[in-house]
């Protein structure tokens, strides 16, 4: 058995270089699709295992507050004094206003760009994934906002840093949802 798959391996006619290059990533199109099947349920974007891995004990809760955006928002309450909100399509104007806010820098996530502000106790990240008229409501872009808060007075500090680590968990969800069903 072990002769044949050393076989396998030399009958190859492309380095494993170019094997691994073909798979294409998902087009701004298909990442902006993906995004509005999560807006309708957004609680849903995480399983059991990546809400236990942030330390989310509990399942979230949606709401559909007027100013955050045409979709639902997504609130989990961390064992550590955190809140994490997930708003999908936030308006336009909301997001421009953050955007504008003294002390917001330009940040680049899993590829993405976006911007971040942040006080001592929370922080703002909107990241834009792509546009797709047929999945974006108006007054709002193809990008989501991660906000982390501190509830509690001994929470941690990195707040971005924590952040960035869920808006790199968004996409690589958003990457990998099937659009086909």
């Amino acid at each position: 058995m072990l002769v044949l798959l050393v076989g396998c391996s030399y009958a190859s006619d492309s380095p494993p270089s170019e094997r691994s290059s073909s798979t294409p990533s998902p087009s701004p199109r298909d990442l902006t699709q993906a995004l509005g099947r999560y807006a309708i349920a957004p609680c849903a974007l995480l399983t059991d295992e990546e809400r236990a891995d942030f330390g989310i004990t509990h399942p979230g809760y949606a709401v559909d507050p007027p100013t955050e955006g045409p979709g639902k928002s997504c609130y989990w309450l961390v064992s550590t004094g955190i809140q994490v909100s997930w708003v999908p399509y936030p308006p336009d104007e909301v997001r421009s206003s953050k955007e504008n806010e003294r002390g917001s820098r330009q940040v680049e996530i899993a590829g993405y760009s976006g911007f971040q502000t942040a006080d001592e106790k929370s922080c703002y990240q909107n990241v834009t994934i792509g546009s797709d008229e047929d999945f974006i409501v108006h007054g709002s872009s193809g990008s989501y906002s991660i906000v982390i808060s501190r509830t509690e007075s001994d929470a941690p500090k990195g707040v971005c840093e924590i952040a960035t680590s869920f808006s790199k968990l968004i996409i690589s969800r958003l990457q990998t949802l099937d659009l086909s069903d």
